[in-house]
């Protein structure tokens, strides 16, 4: 099951068709072919990817021509962009010339940085059809899907996938796209630890049927399955390289499941939760962790289980950055022993490399900001930019997973805006991300976010004027005595260059709501200027 994008370039349906981006996608596996009718990004990002970047839902080559689009080139790079965190492979672009005037620059070079395959079909023909690339497509695929060895593919698609869709889960939801049936992964003592339906609105009647059935009386076998016509459940015992013991159901609805194939997909399992199931060691803690950050329900609820946690009662999220998680692992227990004077549910556990306490809403803001100071000065003392981010108004364990990578994509950005922040909150990694999309879209979306100073830059004092307003927005809280105190200069020299800036601009620097335009530029020219010097 290796059908590559480069294998499909070889279609007569795709015989005169070009790559005119993200070539270095070529060789990626393709598991089906699908056609985006919707263009809405958030209708992407929300229905059918519901968490692009933790469950895999991806692996398709999409067939579009942005008919309802064909003029808006920004909802265009939305769409590409759901579909590159979605996990598809490439986008098939019909009818250019016709309906969509062109293939603007900007796709091809999102496609190019993420390696997302860009295929144009001949242009200025009209009389092309969906249907003749689907038939090649699916044909090709049913028939690799005879030969090919399914162990190595799963296993060559995980190894390439993002760290976050590393899971159990997406190599069930792998093999379920892949054989075309839905999987049950139980515990031998009778408990669901993850579920992949095929067709997907089947999960709740899979899950009533087969649950109350774990564990299944039998290691090996097939049972069929009263509430779906023509369904047999094929079962059979996994056994990991720590000992623990699982049990694998496959319900296949028509074609029997062939031996082979529950051969290997029993294989293709007991290697992920061997090499994925267990990375974050065997601390139960660390594994309640793992699967809240990663999002995955039911491995989480029988954990909290273990621990009588509600799940349900988890709010926030502290990470503890630029520091040695080694050693704050050491003093972990005792943090999560301070707070729980302040919060009902107090956790933590070290998570890839990070250490994160996770946490119900506190009761004292005023008493917990106490002790994230007195937290964050202890780790300062030994490392000098460690810095503690506080992600709060968590309604869920997809928020705190949501979360959790804000805090890796934004973190950096958020350090070079505001360089003397120790404790980080959710709403500036939220600002520093947006920030950073600012200038990821193009020169001149950079030039339009920069536009509320570029009166100052015209003045032959701009460099100490640029520097005075963002200090002063940016660090110091809109506080004279601050921003001299910080750059080192009299109340009065920062007084008369911020009268010298709202002449300049026409408003006073701190004047609603003409501030949050300059506070964001300010913020975007911090970055420009950090990307510079690096």
């Amino acid at each position: 099951m290796s059908v590559t994008v480069e294998d499909l370039m070889r279609l007569p349906s795709l015989r005169q068709a070009k790559v005119i981006g993200g070539s270095g996608g070529m060789r990626r596996v393709v598991s089906s072919i699908s056609v985006l009718e919707s263009t809405k990004p958030e209708i992407l990002v929300n229905e059918l990817f519901p968490d692009a970047r933790s469950g895999y839902s991806g692996g398709e080559l999409v067939i579009t021509g942005f008919i309802n689009c064909t003029d808006d080139v920004e909802m265009q790079c939305e769409n590409v962009g759901r579909l590159i965190e979605g996990g598809e492979v490439g986008l098939v672009l019909y009818y250019v010339g016709v309906y969509l005037p062109r293939v603007d620059q900007r796709l091809i070079d999102m496609a190019d940085e993420n390696d997302f395959v860009l295929i144009c079909m001949p242009e200025g023909k009209s009389n092309l059809r969906y249907g003749e690339l689907i038939t090649d497509v699916t044909e090709c695929i049913y028939q690799d899907k005879s030969s090919a060895s399914l162990v190595s593919d799963i296993l060559d698609r995980m190894s390439s996938a993002p760290r976050s869709q590393q899971t159990v889960a997406t190599a069930l939801r792998m093999l379920c796209m892949e054989l075309g049936c839905s999987i049950v992964l139980g515990s031998m003592d009778g408990v669901l630890l993850e579920l992949a339906t095929w067709p997907s609105e089947l999960e709740d009647t899979v899950r009533k049927e087969l649950e109350p059935y774990l564990p299944f009386p039998f290691e090996r076998g097939s049972v069929r399955c009263n509430f779906m016509p023509d369904a047999v459940a094929y079962c059979q015992t996994i056994r990991s390289d720590s000992g623990e013991r699982y049990q694998l159901a496959l319900v296949r609805v028509g074609m029997p499941l062939e031996k082979g194939e529950l051969e290997q997909a029993a294989d293709t399992l007991r290697i992920c939760i061997n090499i994925w199931g267990r990375q974050s060691g065997t601390d139960a803690v660390n594994e309640l962790v793992r699967a809240i950050l990663q999002d995955e329900p039911l491995r989480m609820r029988r954990l909290a289980g273990i621990f009588h946690i509600d799940i349900a009662s988890i709010h926030e999220l502290w990470l503890f950055c630029g520091t040695d998680a080694g050693k704050v692992k050491k003093h972990m227990k005792e943090y999560c022993e301070l707070m729980r004077q302040y919060a009902d549910t107090v956790f933590g556990a070290v998570f890839e490399g990070m250490p994160v306490m996770c946490l119900s809403t506190p009761h004292s803001l005023r008493e917990t900001e106490k002790v994230m100071m007195g937290m964050i000065a202890d780790m300062r003392a030994v490392w000098p930019d460690a810095v503690i981010v506080r992600c709060c108004g968590l309604n869920n364990t997809t928020d705190c997973h949501r979360a959790y990578l804000t805090v890796l994509d934004a973190l950096e950005d958020v350090r070079n805006i505001f360089p003397d922040r120790c404790l980080v909150l959710q709403g500036e990694l939220e600002f520093a991300a947006e920030c950073r999309k600012l200038i990821d879209g193009g020169e001149d979306a950079a030039m339009r976010s920069l536009a509320p100073l570029t009166a100052l830059k015209s003045d032959s004092e701009s460099g100490d004027l640029l520097e005075t307003v963002c200090t002063y927005l940016l660090d110091c809280d809109g506080s004279v005595t601050k921003t001299a105190g910080k750059l080192f200069l009299h109340r009065n020299t920062i007084k008369y260059r911020l009268q010298r800036i709202t002449d300049m601009l026409g408003h006073h620097p701190a004047k609603m709501p003409e501030m949050m335009g300059l506070y964001r530029s300010a913020a975007v020219y911090r970055l420009l200027v950090a990307s510079k010097e690096t």
